[in-house]
């Protein structure tokens, strides 16, 4: 076969094919994304085992023989949590609380008399959408708004407009949030395809007006149902007016004119399908220039004619349809921070305006500066990284602790504005002495502390110095307000804080990025092919396994190290489909493969080596290639005189029994059959599969080939029995197929091949070894088996032998030594296992 066959059948062995199995399979799993929903479903849990095995972690540290409690380096210490807990129930009565309770929890902040001291902001996680049945609760509730000066509430976004009746009012509060408290107008990116939020739900008017600042408290739950992600910004909408869409085709920009519409970079089209979805299309681009073609307007008309349901128009007042128009809105977006990223911009001092925000990768809070009560000014932000150390006697400190400055902090975010919210730890209890992941008080307890408006009765401090207060439920009774997160449940507040949390100490989970994740992906399915192309099928389970154990803890730690989420479900699946797609290639090829070889070379060797040659996952070498290997060659002396004395019938089933004897015994010893010529037997060792030791394995053969025959003899009468002489040499020889292409021999050639041949054929020339038979001594006609010095060389510390010549032969102009092999050192149990196999 020609080097073009070599070639193709080494790169369609197993071994070098899963190679392209490899690339194969990272195709298909690139086209199947981490983002495919089987995936994503499963890295949810993953992500959530993360924070399982972390938090555990943590809380096996803490309890590990510390005796006083040190401070959480990644727990924000401004972060407080006021709890509507049991007792504050116990306290207050039913929930809701009348709203001149919150009225007091206001009062009790503000009328401290050292204002330095105060807290940085109030955020009340409370709704104040409908007027309450006391008109002067409501009015103590804004009245202690505007005192404080600090208070943060919450808007609520809905997936579907407001009733007819409420539409203007909620719209009116939002333009009152955004006119008195700002907006995030610095918007980057796909924002026409961000999720859309049709419908509001605003605090009342007169507390909206006296608040510091607002934030949507919208949350969107994962595929199964779990929260672990907050909209950094959310899109909300306001129609400003309802058109015929013919109308708007034919005088676009006139009607736009007559909008606010016009100039503004948010300004879009939308409709609804016959099934209730929300369809937009933007009519400006991030300048506010219209930018809408007519071929924009082409496409507009054909989708909406398409997907919306006509309005029928009865023209001639006949009650009968004459004609079907087709209703557009015109609409301008706003994008709404969350309420902790509106509390963390006002905590670094960054106005709304200046939060910066590309869709799909990041929100921007550059240049934070945050208050020091110690000195009563800004100073730019910074994170602390490490704790103070002390001397444990004199308490001087003996290394202050480090800080990380913060010239900005990016939050990375999705598509869909949301960031990975990164949990500190489980629920916290709001019982004393229970586990708390951030601090949590009782809301009754402020609450109840309030003072009138004398200043006198004033307390000078509360140690709430630029906290940042969080009030909200904190009781199983307030059973609406509980999440299920990724780490269990959780109260809608500590939610809420844990996102702070992650803005503030800058603890962001970043996904790996789309390189290195290619890498690992690429990395790791081409592992598991490579290895299962070349071990046995159980190991390389057991090492596929492994591997994808290591992935996961890999995983592990980059999430704890450096908060970097590596996607390990999608290449954990590519390892086991690229381990399967292996075993299955292995199973149809290698059988094949199997079936080749043996009838290739099942005549020629023994099963055992068949099966080295097929494990080896690699077909023997064809065409003729130069190797070391050791030849060995056997006659029948006096043959011509057996065979006269004996039928032709008799004499073949003799020779039959002679042959597979020896035959047997060469296999036994791993050997090579190359052919029989009448009586002579040709054999090697070395080929088809390399083996270190072939001499001596050649050299075990022949003396058991003599014990063999000398056994047969004894079974058969004197005139019937057989003397043999055999020439063993080594060196570097040609082997492989040879022939025509219709009928190929594998066998060897070369002149160390004649030489072997040449030293059988002289054993007859020198004097052999004697033996005993029924009490008489009998003399050899020669020797029995003959080495050269080459093979000599490779055995002589594992056999006897004595040197018998300095020879000429035919063809060899240099003279070589001979020598006649008696017997073996190490025995005749084949010197050969699977680690002298190359």
């Amino acid at each position: 076969m020609g080097s073009a066959g070599t070639f193709k059948s080494k790169f369609l062995a197993s071994r070098n094919f899963a190679f392209i199995l490899a690339i194969i399979i990272v195709g298909v799993f690139l086209l199947l994304s981490p983002d495919f929903f089987f995936f994503k479903n499963l890295q949810y849990r993953v992500l959530d085992f993360h924070f399982s095995i972390r938090h555990s972690r943590v809380a096996r540290e803490e309890q590990a023989g510390v005796t006083v409690q040190q401070a959480n380096l990644n727990i924000h210490p401004d972060i407080l949590i006021l709890g509507i807990d049991n007792r504050s129930l116990a306290d207050f009565g039913a929930w809701p609380f009348p709203r001149y309770r919150h009225a007091d929890l206001l009062n009790t902040f503000s009328r401290i008399k050292d204002d330095s001291t105060r807290e940085n902001s109030v955020f009340l996680d409370i709704f104040f959408i409908e007027p309450s049945s006391d008109a002067v609760d409501d009015a103590q509730l804004e009245a202690s708004m505007e005192e404080n000066g600090r208070v943060f509430l919450q808007t609520v976004l809905t997936g579907s407009e407001p009733p007819s009746s409420l539409a203007q009012e909620y719209r009116e509060r939002h333009r009152l949030l955004f006119e008195e408290h700002g907006e995030i107008t610095d918007v980057q990116g796909d924002w026409v395809n961000m999720p859309l939020f049709l419908g509001m739900e605003p605090p009342l008017k007169p507390l909206g007006k006296n608040l510091l600042g607002y934030g949507h408290a919208n949350y969107i739950d994962d595929e199964d149902d779990r929260f672990r992600r907050q909209p950094m910004i959310a899109r909300s909408t306001e129609r400003i007016r309802t058109v015929q869409l013919q109308d708007f085709l034919d005088n676009h920009r006139q009607l736009l004119s007559q909008t606010d519409a016009w100039g503004n970079p948010f300004a879009r089209i939308g409709w609804y399908d016959k099934s209730g979805n929300h369809y937009s299309q933007a009519l400006n681009d991030s300048e506010g220039n219209l930018n809408i073609t007519q071929e924009q307007l082409d496409q507009l008309a054909e989708k909406v004619r398409a997907q919306s349901p006509p309005r029928e128009i009865d023209l001639d007042d006949d009650g009968e349809s004459d004609a079907q128009e087709f209703d557009i809105g015109i609409y301008i977006d706003h994008f709404i921070p969350s309420i902790t990223l509106a509390l963390a911009a006002n905590y670094l001092n960054i106005p709304l305006e200046d939060i910066r925000v590309n869709i799909g990768e990041e929100v921007i809070l550059a240049n934070p500066r945050v208050y020091n009560p110690e000195n009563r000014s800004l100073e730019n932000y910074s994170i602390q990284t490490s704790l103070a150390q002390y001397d444990e006697e004199t308490q001087e400190v003996t290394a202050p602790a480090q800080y990380r400055e913060m010239d900005e902090i990016r939050i990375p975010i999705d598509e869909a504005g949301q960031m990975l919210v990164n949990f500190m730890g489980q629920r916290s209890s709001a019982e004393p002495g229970g586990q708390q992941t951030f601090p949590v008080r009782p809301y009754s307890a402020y609450a109840r502390r309030a003072t009138g408006p004398i200043y006198d009765t004033w307390p000078r401090t509360l140690a709430l110095e630029n906290k940042i207060i969080m009030a909200g439920a904190f009781s199983s009774g307030l059973a609406d307000d509980e999440k299920t997160t990724g780490v269990g449940l959780m109260y809608g507040i500590e939610l809420h804080a844990n996102a702070l949390n992650t803005i503030l100490m800058d603890k962001f989970i970043a996904p790996l990025a789309f390189w290195p994740q290619l890498a690992l992906l690429f990395v790791t399915v081409l592992l598991v092919a490579l290895l299962t192309g070349r071990v046995n099928t159980f190991f390389a389970l057991a090492l596929t396994l492994i591997l994808i154990a290591g992935l996961f803890v890999f995983g592990q730690y980059m999430f704890e190290a450096q908060e970097t989420l590596v996607q390990t479900v999608h290449p954990a699946f590519a390892m086991v489909f690229s381990f399967l797609s292996v075993v299955i290639y292995r199973g149809l090829t290698e059988e094949r493969e199997k079936r080749r070889v043996q009838g290739m070379f099942g005549q020629y060797v023994s099963p055992e080596v068949v099966d080295e040659i097929v494990s080896s996952g690699e077909p023997p070498e064809l065409g003729g290639v130069d190797k070391e290997l050791t030849v060995f060659f056997s006659d029948i002396r006096g043959f011509t005189t057996l065979s006269e004395k004996m039928q032709p019938q008799e004499l073949v089933n003799h020779l039959n029994i002679y042959l597979t004897a020896m035959t047997d015994t060469i296999m036994e010893y791993k050997g090579t059959l190359d052919k029989y010529v009448g009586d002579e037997i040709m054999g090697f060792w070395g080929a088809p599969v390399s083996q270190k030791n072939h001499a001596i394995l050649a050299c075990q053969s022949a003396v058991k080939q003599m014990q063999k025959l000398q056994e047969l003899n004894e079974q058969w009468p004197l005139d019937r029995r057989i003397d043999i002489g055999m020439g063993i040499n080594s060196g570097i020889m040609t082997v492989g197929n040879m022939g025509s292409r219709g009928r190929m021999n594998y066998t060897l050639m070369g002149d160390n091949v004649n030489l072997g041949a040449r030293l059988e054929g002289i054993n007859k020339q020198y004097f052999g070894q004697e033996w005993m038979e029924n009490g008489k001594k009998f003399t050899g006609s020669g020797s029995k088996i003959i080495i050269s010095e080459y093979t000599y060389g490779l055995v002589k510390d594992k056999v006897i032998a004595r040197e018998l010549d300095n020879i000429r032969v035919k063809g060899k102009n240099k003279p070589v030594v001979i020598y006649e092999l008696i017997d073996i050192k190490v025995g005749l149990e084949p010197y050969i296992d699977q680690d002298d196999l190359q």
